[in-house]
């Protein structure tokens, strides 16, 4: 069995420190937009959070978050950062609060999302008949991500969104760096981000049903 293509050491650490400014700042920007702050207010607070993991050493909040739980998902960060931007441009939040109904394609990579954490979280009580983490390492589960990724480009209107764009250019960053561990399911999926797709998954089923009724 060959050896499994890992990031290189500086390149990690670097990673570390931008993947979760880029979950703070965005995130919180996304949190505090919910809460009716000032635009104003909300993009100095989502300065301070990004300078703040910025900083070297135990003084960066990406220290200790990294002893925690390691570094973010490659996607998690790039989906934070959007919905961070959204949420600092008026324009662009009011049109996001406007599209409650989901795409087919947005509604597919929720559930996909959804379904390979559960696999993941039986495997890790192994529970499963074989081992499916290790997968990751190999080049069959990379190619069949990246075909998840680049099929709803093909839908009509969809290379004009933003969030189409997030799981390609996720995978396109580990093919070239090997982000965040060298394994293709730790660059699309992490802990985090799961809980987050449970939550936009109950949203939606939430607002078919109002609507519905």
């Amino acid at each position: 069995m060959s050896t499994p293509a890992l990031p290189d050491l500086v390149v990690m650490q670097l990673w570390l420190h931008v993947g979760w400014a880029l979950v703070l700042a965005g995130g919180g920007a996304a949190v505090l937009a919910q809460l009716s702050m000032p635009l104003l207010f909300r993009r100095v607070i989502a300065l301070v959070l990004g300078l703040w993991v910025l900083m070297p050493g135990n003084l960066s909040a990406a220290y200790w978050l990294g002893l925690a739980f390691q570094a973010p998902s490659v996607l998690g960060a790039l989906a934070c950062a959007y919905v961070g931007w959204a949420a600092l441009r008026p324009t662009v939040a009011r049109a996001a609060e406007n599209a409650t109904r989901p795409l087919r394609w947005e509604a597919g990579l929720v559930v996909c999302g959804v379904l390979l954490g559960w696999a993941l979280l039986l495997d890790t009580f192994a529970q499963l008949p074989s081992a499916l983490y290790p997968l990751g390492f190999g080049q069959p589960v990379l190619l069949a991500l990246l075909v998840v990724a680049v099929l709803p480009l093909l839908q009509v209107g969809a290379v004009r969104r933003v969030g189409a764009w997030l799981a390609p250019v996720a995978l396109l960053l580990f093919v070239l760096l090997r982000l965040p561990t060298g394994n293709a399911f730790d660059v699309v999926l992490d802990p985090w981000l799961w809980v987050v797709l449970h939550g936009v998954a109950l949203r939606w089923l939430y607002c078919h049903w109002k609507i519905k009724g």
